[in-house]
């Protein structure tokens, strides 16, 4: 792999963008439900902007052996760098951090002009939505990048057989002087680890 990909990869090098966040990704979440109803893993999709995307495969045809090999490399890469930070992810149970186990499944792919990166985190425990208040968020902790849900495509339940569950997403509620803090960071600063949970979505899962 070449230099300039491994770092674009390390961190999800910021793009010419003098500003937080440097790069926008649209997030796609299945919480995936056991047979017995637990919730034992959440499957996710990143869809990165135009941007960002140009950068990874910057100077391959897109017929292009090196362009296919890039884009086949991204996956494993960013996963083994994603892992000491748990993958972006932070689930809670009743307020109580899960802790995920190692991601093994995952690919990348184009999508149109743009990345595609689609992994399974599985949780270290099964649980019950039915029984404790269970919620997730998905964020870079340096806010480097903004990650949020599209309206259009909220996060869905799988393999749930009742109907009185679902998944609701908040919206993060930032104050003036978050975004004064955000805004005033550029591409030389120090990343904040602080930063992104101001600007994160929570999806709780709710069961009446």
């Amino acid at each position: 792999m070449n230099k300039r990909l491994l770092l674009l990869i390390l961190m999800f090098a910021s793009v010419s963008v003098q500003a937080h966040p440097h790069a926008w990704i649209d997030v796609r979440s299945t919480i995936v439900m056991s047979a017995e109803g637990l919730i034992s893993a959440i499957e996710e999709e990143w869809l990165f902007d135009d941007l960002y995307s140009a950068a990874v495969v910057d100077g391959f045809k897109n017929d292009s052996p090196g362009r296919a090999a890039t884009v086949r490399d991204f996956a494993p890469e960013v996963i083994k760098n994603l892992e000491p930070h748990g993958y972006f992810m932070r689930v809670t149970v009743d307020d109580r951090p899960i802790k995920l186990n190692t991601v093994t499944e995952y690919k990348s792919e184009m999508k149109g002009s743009q990345l595609l990166l689609s992994f399974t985190a599985p949780l270290s425990e099964p649980v019950g939505p039915t029984r404790y208040a269970v919620s997730f968020a998905v964020y870079d902790p340096t806010y480097y990048i903004h990650m949020a849900h599209p309206v259009q495509q909220p996060p869905t339940l799988r393999n749930w057989k009742q109907t009185n569950c679902g998944a609701r997403v908040e919206q993060a509620n930032p104050s003036a002087e978050d975004f004064a803090r955000a805004f005033s960071l550029d591409q030389g600063a120090s990343p904040q680890y602080d930063l992104g949970h101001l600007f994160a979505e929570k999806v709780r899962i709710q069961c009446e």
